[in-house]
């Protein structure tokens, strides 16, 4: 909930609110970034192949894998060398040639594993490349069960679709966060990692994923927290990962995707209950859209984001590299929805404080806590933030979420940017090169009561334009047109902007 002032407590100071700073140094609209990803579409694998069955309480290691005579558990598949698949010749080397292995066994790329209710154990595999796509997907009105996937090497072309994995489901000895068996070089729930030693990761989907690292938190301290949560889905140097509709609670960090996990897509995903980060972005050409972030629990002295991006040069420091082309694009961010709860956190916004950060879209996200950095770049180049809505979670009190614009920490200046059509709580602070500041309107911090005049509910968070005069007279059609920009085209929730769009991320309708 938001914390109630009287409405018309500082309406007087209207127009003080409207920032209409007309853009004197615009860069050339017609230099599109290299990608938008405007015309991003989930495509689901086609079965060329088999269907195989798992099932834990009816199924047998003996069977033969049939809907009538199933399998038991999809780790006993694999364990048992039930799976055809290839890795490379020689280790250490990514481009020796693919080998076949166990080149006899019933399933294949092109098939597919449906699994049944029941625990279906925990996979871990090294090397696991397919030429052909293999899905593993749970049957209809069935809840399979893992307490962890974790493909760590040399993988291709493996389809995961409405797999349930709670790490706390673990049935080997001792306690599922401190069991070398899960958490050896990367403990997250589902963990897409290359190695040196096997190779190279890639082209893993990831579709309605259901991922705990518990079921119940309620009665967690601080300390449970530090000590238990797990990582909900970590990639690291694992390219053309899509992660898509997945559902991701009462875990550490939510999405990571870092050191070189390029063209990676993760949408339309809920991340509920963290308590580091929301996502971390370190990588290139990634596409982060439609996501929901919300309820971050302070347990530690964690800075934390609910996006978070920091780039790593050659010597592997923060920010001595450049991350290129990130769209982040229809987000919403909440910092708490339950301000009873005692761990209850006030997360940064969109924080990225160790640049350089080039070709970069931000734009169409609502953005909502208690904090001064609704949306921070330090080091920031060529990149776009519009159609935004940054607001305030608490009245009257000093923090207030701004828009910001800064140099690097080392002193390189941020350069050709803009900044429009938003709508932000406290201000919008530019500094660098060519930054150029359109029509954006700065609620202000003293006009709390103003938030209940722009939005339908904003204690039940829905940040829709409400029809006023206000709102006709200062937002709606008052944005400018940026052709290359999707935000000018369609606002948050998909919806076609006409003309003019308005400010923010919802357009009236």
């Amino acid at each position: 909930m938001f914390s109630h002032i009287s409405k018309s407590a500082g309406v007087i100071f209207l127009f003080l609110a409207i920032i209409l700073i007309a853009a004197c140094h615009r860069y050339d609209d017609s230099n599109p970034p290299v990608s938008n990803f405007k015309d991003y579409k989930f495509e689901e694998p086609k079965i060329s192949g088999n269907t195989f069955y798992a099932d834990p309480l009816n199924g047998s290691p003996n069977g033969d894998g049939s809907s009538e005579n199933p399998w038991r558990t999809l780790q006993e598949v694999i364990d048992s060398n039930l799976i055809a698949y290839f890795k490379h010749s020689e280790n250490y080397n990514p481009e020796s040639e693919w080998v076949p292995v166990n080149e006899n066994a019933p399933v294949k790329g092109g098939d597919r594993i449906i699994l049944r209710n029941g625990h279906h154990g925990y996979i871990h595999k090294s090397a696991f490349m397919f030429k052909e796509w293999l899905t593993i997907e749970a049957e209809k009105g069935h809840t399979p069960v893992f307490s962890q996937i974790k493909l760590d090497g040399a993988f291709k072309k493996i389809y995961l679709k409405n797999l349930t994995i709670i790490k706390e489901h673990f049935s080997g000895t001792g306690n599922y966060w401190e069991t070398e068996t899960l958490n050896r070089n990367d403990g997250s729930c589902l963990a897409l990692r290359s190695n040196d030693f096997w190779g190279k990761g890639s082209y893993v989907k990831a579709n309605g994923l259901v991922i705990r690292t518990a079921e119940d938190i309620s009665s967690w301290t601080a300390q449970n927290w530090v000590d238990k949560s797990a990582t909900g889905i970590s990639l690291r140097s694992a390219e053309h990962i899509e992660i898509i509709n997945c559902d991701i609670e009462n875990v550490r960090h939510g999405i990571t995707i870092e050191y070189f996990s390029d063209n990676s897509a993760v949408v339309n995903n809920k991340i509920k209950n963290y308590c580091g980060d929301g996502s971390r972005i370190i990588s290139n050409d990634v596409f982060f859209a439609y996501n929901t972030i919300t309820d971050c629990f302070k347990v530690d002295d964690n800075h934390d984001d609910a996006i978070q991006s920091y780039s790593r040069g050659a010597d592997n420091s923060a920010g001595t590299g450049t991350i290129k082309n990130v769209v982040i694009r229809g987000n919403f961010i909440i910092g708490t929805t339950d301000f009873s709860n005692s761990l209850a956190g006030n997360p940064q916004g969109i924080g990225c404080f160790d640049g350089m950060f080039d070709n970069w879209t931000i734009e169409n996200n609502v953005v909502v806590t208690d904090h001064y950095h609704g949306i921070s770049f330090y080091g920031f180049t060529n990149s776009d933030i519009v159609n935004n809505t940054v607001i305030d979670q608490i009245a009257d009190n000093p923090t207030s979420p701004w828009i910001r614009i800064s140099p690097h920490k080392n002193g390189t200046s941020s350069a050709n940017c803009r900044v429009a059509n938003n709508i932000v709580f406290n201000a919008v602070s530019i500094e660098g090169n060519n930054i150029s500041e359109g029509t954006n309107y700065v609620i202000g911090r003293d006009n709390y009561s103003l938030v209940y005049e722009l939005f339908i509910d904003p204690d039940n968070f829905d940040f829709h334009l409400s029809n006023n005069n206000v709102t006709q007279t200062h937002i709606v059609n008052q944005g400018e047109v940026i052709t290359r920009l999707v935000s000018s085209e369609i606002d948050k929730d998909n919806r076609a902007r006409d003309g003019n769009p308005d400010l923010g991320a919802y357009e009236y309708q």
